[in-house]
C-alpha cells in the first residue's frame, strides 16, 4: 500500500511493509508487524531524500497496514511542522 499526500508545500510519500510477526497471548497465533516507509520532499524539489522507517507509534507496534499508513503520515506532518516552526522568526 502506497499513498502520496500534500501538506504545507511538501509531498509526503508513505508506503507500508510487513516485517515479521508479533506473538499474541496464545503462542500459536501471530499477527503481522507493519512499518511505514516515509519520504518527505518539497513540492518544488526534484531530488528525493532517504526514506524514514517508522515501526511504532507511542512505543507500540502498528497493528494493521492502515495504522502504519496513518502513523507514518502523522509523523511526517509533525516533522514538517517542527521544521517550519524552527525556520519561522
Amino acid at each position: 500500500m502506497n499513498r502520496t499526500y500534500e501538506y504545507r508545500g511538501y509531498a509526503i510519500r508513505v508506503g507500508v511493509e510487513a516485517n515479521g510477526t508479533v506473538p499474541l497471548e496464545r503462542l500459536e497465533i501471530e499477527r503481522p508487524r507493519y512499518a511505514a516507509v516515509v519520504s518527505i520532499t518539497a513540492l518544488d524539489a526534484p531530488a528525493s531524500p532517504s526514506p524514514l522507517k517508522i515501526d511504532n507509534a507511542a512505543g507500540l507496534p502498528f497493528h494493521s497496514d492502515i495504522d502504519a499508513l496513518m502513523g507514518g503520515y502523522s509523523e511526517a506532518r509533525r516533522l514538517i511542522d517542527g521544521q517550519l516552526a524552527a525556520t519561522t522568526p
